[in-house]
């Protein structure tokens, strides 16, 4: 169990002690005490036990003996206000604390966690991420095609979005990505059409250039679309960076003359 596990179960033990000790105070200091609370037929049941005096009196004291008892407030020692006061001050300080260390340690594996999960994206980021530039137009002609803007996004370094969506009177470019898909006409069937219509030679060898360093230039404004009326054909200049040895991110964007 953790610390602040033990700090709970033991600040609500003392905290049900401190409880118990001041109940008990209270009920005792409200309870009616002396001869006035004795009823009268206890009086007279008393006075009837009593022996009468006489010689045979026994004078010599009669030791009582007690049960033994615990050292403790409530079960052989007399309890006192403070003790009480004391017990619950100390019960709610050990909750209190025990609170704390549960909410610090809940953000710290939340932290963890996330930590994990982003270690996990970045690990498989750059298998996703297209390799060359007829991987590109393909992903964003099924982003356009089917309204799904995050298939044609999350390959984009946030500059280089931000610029795509600009290109076309855009702020995001999710946003982008729903207005080249109302320029598809046909709706469901259109953008079946518009992919079938981007076939394995979407862009022709001269469209990349190879700058070095892992990255490419892919002139996607030439894009092979037949029949042309299927949907959009000019996309932009994209700069792509391999990542990893494998896929690569778009981390520039320039728009078509």
């Amino acid at each position: 169990m953790p610390l602040w596990g033990w700090a709970l179960a033991v600040g609500g033990i003392v905290l049900a002690v401190g409880v118990w000790w001041l109940w008990t105070l209270r009920t005792h200091r409200a309870a009616p005490t002396g001869p006035a609370w004795r009823s009268p037929a206890l009086r007279a049941s008393q006075a009837a036990v009593v022996p009468p005096e006489g010689p045979a009196e026994v004078t010599a004291p009669i030791r009582r003996v007690r049960a033994g008892r615990l050292p403790v407030p409530g079960l052989g020692r007399p309890m006192r206000g403070w003790q009480a006061a004391a017990a619950l001050a100390a019960g709610l300080g050990l909750v209190a604390a025990g609170v704390v260390g549960w909410r610090v340690d809940a953000a710290q594996r939340a932290e963890q966690q996330q930590r994990d999960l982003d270690a996990a994206h970045d690990a498989a980021y750059p298998g996703i991420l297209p390799r060359s530039g007829a991987d590109l137009v393909h992903a964003l002609v099924g982003a356009i095609a089917t309204a799904h803007p995050e298939r044609g996004c999350f390959f984009f370094a946030p500059q280089a979005g931000r610029d795509f969506a600009a290109s076309v009177g855009a702020d995001t470019c999710e946003h982008a990505i729903d207005v080249l898909s109302r320029q598809v006409p046909g709706g469901v069937r259109g953008g079946i059409a518009y992919q079938n219509a981007t076939g394995a030679y979407v862009l022709d060898a001269s469209a990349t250039t190879d700058i070095g360093g892992g990255r490419k230039v892919v002139d996607a404004c030439r894009v092979n679309v037949d029949p042309p009326t299927a949907g959009p054909s000019r996309f932009g200049v994209f700069t792509m960076q391999q990542i990893g040895g494998q896929g690569s991110q778009v981390v520039a964007f320039s728009k078509c003359p």
